[in-house]
């Protein structure tokens, strides 16, 4: 996540778009679930 953020904050235009879209369908989904389970833990 911390690489990404950098890449798109300083980027500029050479962010790769179809990468930043693959990210967002595919890691995402399984990100939030990690996060509801661990925030559904506490």
């Amino acid at each position: 996540m911390y690489t990404m953020r950098n890449r798109v904050a300083h980027g500029y235009f050479a962010v790769d778009f179809e990468l930043v879209w693959k990210t967002i369908q595919h890691d995402l989904p399984g990100l939030y679930q990690l996060i509801r389970r661990a925030l559904e833990q506490l």
